[in-house]
């Protein structure tokens, strides 16, 4: 034990000691904040400066004005009007040349950045035929789409009640009419932006990613550079091969779990600060949340074994770097897909699908980590024998079983792999060394 011990301290050594060390435990967090954060407040910002736009009218139904005075509404914060509208250029219903030579002209505008949108109503807008009403713009801009359709439905449903033989105002039938905007809210009663949600899932998971992926190589470069300088032989003549490969892969996992557990001090105190650094409160429910953070240290450490231990097997049977990342490259994907399938498992955390393939081992790190990052928020029981946490807890126990399994695979064929040299090794041989005493 006294050996195993002296290859965990060696491994632990040259990962802590280093400055990459530090910097991951600064950064990393920073990154993390930074990724859940931006996006959501880059998708609500404002514009700071008015939008130019043009308006076409080809309607005869003065459509072109009614629209601008209906973006009159919007403004900045500063008074301006948010849309600046350059011009209302009405062309004849039957002048089709003359409306594609307005088009090519602000098209070229649109390309020179002189505006930024134009609105384009042909003679049959109101009655809402396809392509009667287009925007052109070099840009998506969701929250101006969203404005668009909306002004524009309510003026061409004025229009058209205006048209027909309803004995009410137009207002009083488009206030009957109106459309509902419909606020979701989890068991709680409360309401986390899917943005917030998804985003924060992403991010934990591609930590876990990373970080298993970045130290598991870290033990399979291990294994390749002694075997070539023939350190290996050295090493296994004073400490078995399973004292070794135990020790290089728990020596890296508590280099791991040291990171980890200073990532859990800082949040602490972030969180015994969140009121005086007026944190948003939907991510602060997801990152402080004691589900998710225990979670997350069980399945970061355990999936590190987990695969470490395969990164070691296959450091052990390849005789260069090079022949080793045409295998790496299969584990990847297998990390990778959770964020192919988050879509999927976000919408439906509860799916039959999203279940049985959380519990497959190699998936369970990530993929139950991102099913408890988006229920656990809304849990009202955390009961550590039902729903999600319960399922959580079993996926945790397979991976550490799974493990064990693993290590005890690994060792059988890390003690033979160590010493081959000169070629690769075949399927067949690495089941013979399986069976050897």
């Amino acid at each position: 034990m006294s050996k195993f011990w002296v290859i965990f301290k060696r491994e632990y050594a040259q990962v802590v000691k280093k400055k990459s060390f530090v910097v991951g435990i600064v950064l990393t967090p920073l990154l993390m904040a930074g990724f859940m954060v931006l996006p959501a407040f880059l998708a609500t910002r404002k514009a700071s400066e008015p939008q130019p736009m043009v308006v076409v009218d080809q309607s005869q139904q003065n459509l072109g004005e009614r629209f601008s005075t209906a973006l009159a509404d919007y403004e900045l914060d500063d008074g301006r009007p948010y849309y600046e509208i350059q011009d209302v250029i009405t062309v004849s219903p039957d002048d089709d040349n003359g409306l594609q030579a307005v088009q090519d002209s602000l098209n070229t505008a649109i390309n020179d950045k002189s505006i930024k949108y134009y609105v384009v109503f042909k003679p049959e807008a109101h009655h809402y035929p396809s392509d009667s009403v287009f925007m052109v713009s070099n840009t998506d801009n969701l929250r101006t789409q969203k404005r668009f359709e909306n002004e524009i439905s309510h003026m061409l449903s004025s229009l058209r009640l205006g048209e027909s033989e309803i004995n009410l105002p137009v207002d009083s039938v488009l206030a009957l009419t109106r459309q509902v905007d419909l606020t979701i809210r989890d068991a709680k009663g409360e309401s986390i932006p899917f943005l917030v949600k998804y985003l924060s899932a992403l991010v934990f998971v591609g930590i876990m990613m990373g970080m298993i992926l970045g130290y598991g190589q870290q033990v399979m470069r291990s294994v390749i550079d002694e075997k070539n300088s023939r350190i290996m032989e050295v090493l296994v003549s004073s400490v078995s091969p399973f004292q070794l490969m135990l020790g290089k892969v728990l020596g890296l996992g508590a280099a791991t779990l040291t990171q980890v557990a200073i990532w859990v001090a800082m949040g602490l105190g972030l969180y015994a600060l969140r009121g005086t650094l007026a944190m948003d409160e939907a991510v602060t429910r997801i990152v402080f949340n004691p589900a998710i953070v225990i979670y997350f240290v069980l399945y970061l450490v355990s999936g590190y074994i987990l695969f470490s231990t395969i990164f070691a097997l296959l450091g052990s049977v390849v005789t260069s770097e090079k022949e080793a990342q045409n295998i790496v490259a299969p584990i990847t994907l297998i990390l990778v897909l959770p964020f192919v399938l988050a879509m999927h498992v976000i919408q439906e955390p509860n799916s039959t699908l999203s279940v049985v393939l959380s519990f497959f081992p190699l998936l369970t790190p990530t993929l139950m980590q991102m099913r408890v990052a988006f229920v656990a928020p809304t849990l009202t029981d955390y009961s550590i024998f039902s729903g999600m946490i319960g399922q959580a807890a079993l996926g945790f126990i397979v991976v550490c079983v799974t493990s064990v399994v693993l290590i005890w695979l690994t060792s059988r064929i890390f003690r033979v792999g160590i010493l081959m040299y000169g070629k690769r090794a075949t399927l067949p041989e690495i089941m013979r060394w399986l069976r050897y005493k």
